[in-house]
C-alpha cells in the first residue's frame, strides 16, 4: 500500500511540472490563422475609417491570443476561459461582422476559413486547457493531503 501511495506521488510530481502543451500548440496556431485573416481582411476591404480600427483591433487580438499562449501553457484557468471567449467572437466575426460590416469584396471562402479555423482551435484549446488545469488542480490538492496526513 505505501509503495502504490509513493507511485501515485511521483506520478503526480511528474505532471505537475509538465508544461500544456496541445492547448499552447492550439493557440499558435489560432494565432496564425489571425495572421491570415489580418492580411486577407485588409487586402480586399474598402480602405476607409473601418480599416484602421480593424487594425488596432487585431492588433490587440493578437496581443491577448499570445498572452493566453503564454498562460495556458502553465495552467492559468482565467486564460483559458479567455481563449474560449476569443474562439466564440472569431465565429461570431466570421458570420456577422465581416460580411455585414467589414464587406469585403472577394476572398469570402478563404476569410471565413481562416476564421473557422481560429475559433475552433481557441475553443478546443480552452477546453482542453480547463480540464487539463482541473485534472492537476485536483492532483495539487491530493499532495497537500497526502503531506498533512
Amino acid at each position: 500500500m505505501n509503495n502504490r501511495l509513493l507511485e501515485k506521488e511521483k506520478r503526480a510530481y511528474v505532471s505537475l511540472y509538465k508544461k500544456d502543451v496541445l492547448p499552447y500548440s492550439l493557440i499558435l496556431c489560432a494565432i496564425l490563422a489571425e495572421l491570415i485573416y489580418d492580411i486577407m481582411i485588409l487586402d480586399v476591404m474598402p480602405v476607409n475609417y473601418l480599416m484602421g480600427v480593424t487594425v488596432m483591433i487585431n492588433i490587440l487580438i493578437l496581443f491577448v491570443l499570445f498572452t493566453c499562449a503564454v498562460k495556458v501553457n502553465i495552467y492559468h484557468k482565467m486564460w483559458a476561459v479567455i481563449s474560449s471567449f476569443l474562439g466564440i467572437y472569431m465565429l461570431i466575426r466570421m458570420s456577422v461582422l465581416v460580411p455585414f460590416v467589414l464587406k469585403p469584396y472577394a476572398r469570402h471562402t478563404e476569410i471565413m476559413a481562416a476564421n473557422l479555423l481560429g475559433g475552433i482551435m481557441l475553443l478546443a484549446a480552452g477546453f482542453v486547457s480547463l480540464k487539463h488545469s482541473n485534472i492537476r488542480q485536483r492532483l495539487q490538492e491530493q499532495l497537500q493531503k497526502s503531506e498533512v496526513s
